[in-house]
C-alpha cells in the first residue's frame, strides 16, 4: 500500500513527459538487484498495479531532469518514482561500474 507521500510522487511522475521516450511503467521503492530494477511497479502493461516488479539486465540507465530512467534489455523504459533503503545507493553503484564499463568500450552505458 502507499503512503500519500508515495502516491503524490507517483502522481507527479505520471504527469511529467518524457518526449523522447517510451514509458513502459513506474516504480516505486526501487531499488538495483543484481543488474535488474526491482520495486513495486504501475501503469504497465501485463502487471497488477503495485505488483512486484524484477526488470529484465538494466542496459542503460539515464538521468532526466528530476528522474531517473531504466532501460532495459527487452527494451523496457522504466521510471523511477522513488527508491527503497539503499536503492538510491544501488543505483549511484550501478551508474558507476556503467562509466567503468564505457572506459572499456562496453555496450552498457549511461545518459
Amino acid at each position: 500500500m502507499l503512503t500519500r507521500h508515495q502516491k503524490l510522487r507517483l502522481v507527479d511522475a505520471l504527469l511529467e513527459r518524457y518526449p523522447d521516450e517510451v514509458i513502459t511503467g513506474y516504480v516505486v521503492n526501487a531499488r538495483i538487484v543484481s543488474a535488474c530494477l526491482v520495486g513495486a511497479v504501475y501503469q504497465t502493461w501485463g502487471y497488477a498495479q503495485g505488483e512486484r516488479l524484477i526488470s529484465e539486465a538494466i542496459a542503460q540507465i539515464i538521468q532526466y531532469e528530476r528522474r531517473w530512467l531504466i532501460k532495459t534489455t527487452e527494451g523496457d523504459c522504466f521510471v523511477i518514482v522513488s527508491f527503497a533503503p539503499g536503492g538510491r545507493r544501488s543505483l549511484l553503484h550501478l551508474t558507476a561500474l556503467f562509466e567503468t564499463a564505457a572506459l572499456a568500450h562496453s555496450r552498457w552505458c549511461l545518459h
